[in-house]
């Protein structure tokens, strides 16, 4: 999907759930603004919000071995997503060199209510991911922002060489916000941190993980 393409969904207005607008029609304005948060994350990185944005890596590396880092990855996602109740918001986004967007029906580009019928669109959308391709992380990640969530949980398994430039890490925190940036790097003995990336989730108030993708 193209970049400008990707911003025309992001500006498409949010659908509100029957049962989120009851709740929203009783409560005062910092409720509705602040609707109720839970703890949520990705292979032990939490962070506690209403708001979410998934960004995950689909690259062809994440296909070896055997499938398993994707399989992986997707496993954590959905189990992540079923901790959200319907009062929370969430949103995904795989990407490789470009991105491949989760849209439901009713939001078509927007955080989405975790509903019952919103979680199993989007372990749908999950399903249907395939790993091809190249790895580039900035534009997946200005895209989550214009999004304004609490919190980014971002997988990948990039190597040093996929990393941020300086240029595109500063063109991110300047959009941060108040956002935490949760990212989690697949790699196993050897492999290199991306140093931009752990600064993104340092400067971010967020964490950073090494973890390896084959352990069970």
């Amino acid at each position: 999907m193209t970049v400008a393409a990707a911003v025309a969904l992001l500006a498409t207005p949010l659908a509100v759930p029957a049962t989120a607008q009851v709740a929203a029609d009783r409560a005062t304005p910092q409720q509705i603004v602040s609707p109720g948060q839970v703890a949520t994350g990705i292979f032990g990185l939490e962070a506690r919000g209403s708001r979410f944005v998934y960004v995950f890596d689909r690259s062809a590396s994440m296909a070896e071995p055997a499938g398993r880092p994707l399989a992986r990855a997707k496993d954590e996602l959905v189990r992540s997503i079923e901790q959200l109740g319907d009062v929370q918001q969430f949103y995904v986004i795989f990407y490789n060199d470009r991105m491949q967007l989760f849209t439901a029906a009713a939001a078509r580009g927007r955080l989405v209510f975790a509903t019952d019928e919103n979680r199993r669109s989007a372990r749908r959308f999950i399903e249907s991911v395939r790993a091809d391709g190249g790895t580039r992380h900035a534009e997946p990640l200005l895209a989550a922002l214009r999004l304004s969530p609490d919190a980014i949980f971002m997988l990948t398994d990039g190597q040093e060489g996929d990393d941020l430039t300086e240029d595109e890490l500063r063109r991110i925190l300047a959009a941060v916000g108040r956002t935490r940036c949760m990212v989690v790097q697949f790699g196993g003995d050897g492999v290199e941190r991306s140093p931009r990336l752990a600064r993104l989730a340092a400067e971010s108030g967020g964490s950073y993980k090494l973890v390896d993708a084959t352990d069970d």
